[in-house]
């Protein structure tokens, strides 16, 4: 008997390490993904929605809907990752204009209906901020228990921040998203929100040299040469940007790895907890705080990625990059 493939729902603000977690999801040969929604972050709703497109499009993923979804925060001015990301989101990498259109459903109504259609299959995966979930779950509150699972790439729960020293730039990016959210979920009978934080993706990185491993290994393989110069221009920027920071150039894998634990929970070990973020502090705003010893004495939302196997997954990383290299151009 066939098994039949893990459903995939994907929100995203595509940026440098979106794209990569895009990349890593269509190479799953077990996971079918249903759609995309943008959501501004990273880049703009705009920006987001092109960069979806033409990575899909890169690998002969046209297919897959893409719908555009909330184009501000609900809460906050927006302020863009491009400092990070570069001007168009993806580095220095340069991608034709895609011909495949954008879906005409807005974001959150396409999640909503993937919920629907497919009740207690589907995985949503967010790798921005929580725009278009929060106007999802405020719209079809039985969204939770809707969903098989429900994974983001987003807090700081043991960790410092990397946009303040409190906050992740995801959940701060739009923190009054967030805590509707978190709110929302969890709980009797809903999906917890499984959340991979700075705590773990701070330990998945690849650098130049993993860049070079990669590119001997799928020379001459039908999209080996598109991929290699598509991972090699986008990181890039990333790795320019951690010299000057840090010393040391490399890229941290944030969304993959999220990416990855949707596929694959056994990447992480996971902590269960009542997580609620801050919306009104000065100097806290947009900090994810977990309540580990139940002092609010409230049901848990959320289960937190406390431990990670960061060299298992960088080798997946690649291994799934090779995939797409072999299939046809």
């Amino acid at each position: 008997m066939t098994q039949s493939k893990d459903l995939l729902f994907i929100d995203v603000d595509t940026g440098i390490d979106d794209a990569l977690a895009l990349l890593y999801a269509c190479a799953d040969p077990d996971a079918k993904i249903l759609g995309v929604s943008t959501v501004v972050g990273n880049v703009t709703l705009t920006s987001a929605t092109r960069n979806t497109r033409a990575v899909l499009a890169m690998i002969g993923h046209s297919d897959i809907p893409v719908a555009p979804g909330a184009a501000t925060p609900l809460s906050t001015t927006p302020t863009d990752a491009s400092v990070v990301h570069g001007e168009s989101g993806l580095g220095y990498a340069a991608l034709p204009e895609p011909r495949a259109p954008a879906s005409s459903a807005h974001g959150v109504d396409a999640i909503i209906a993937a919920a629907r259609a497919c009740a207690g299959k589907l995985t949503l995966v967010a790798t921005g901020p929580l725009t278009n979930i929060a106007l999802a779950v405020m719209r079809e509150p039985d969204l939770p228990r809707l969903l098989k699972r429900f994974v983001i790439m987003g807090g700081a729960f043991g960790s410092p921040g990397n946009v303040t020293p409190s906050a992740e730039f995801n959940i701060w990016h739009d923190p009054e998203a967030a805590r509707i959210v978190f709110r929302m979920f969890g709980g009797v009978g809903a999906t917890p929100v499984v959340a991979i934080g700075l705590d773990v993706t701070r330990q998945t990185t690849f650098d130049a040299e993993d860049i070079g491993a990669f590119a001997h290994r799928v020379a001459g393989k039908p999209r080996g040469e598109a991929l290699v110069r598509f991972i090699a221009d986008s990181s890039r920027h990333y790795f320019e940007l951690m010299e000057k920071w840090h010393g040391a150039r490399y890229l941290t894998m944030h969304d993959p790895l999220a990416l990855g634990v949707a596929l694959d929970p056994t990447l992480v070990k996971t902590r269960q907890c009542t997580v609620d973020v801050e919306t009104s502090g000065r100097i806290t705003m947009g900090a994810t705080i977990p309540d580990w010893r139940g002092q609010w004495e409230r049901l848990p939302n959320a289960e937190v990625a406390v431990e990670v196997e960061a060299e298992r997954f960088k080798a997946m990383f690649f291994d799934a990059m090779a995939r797409l290299a072999e299939s046809a151009g």
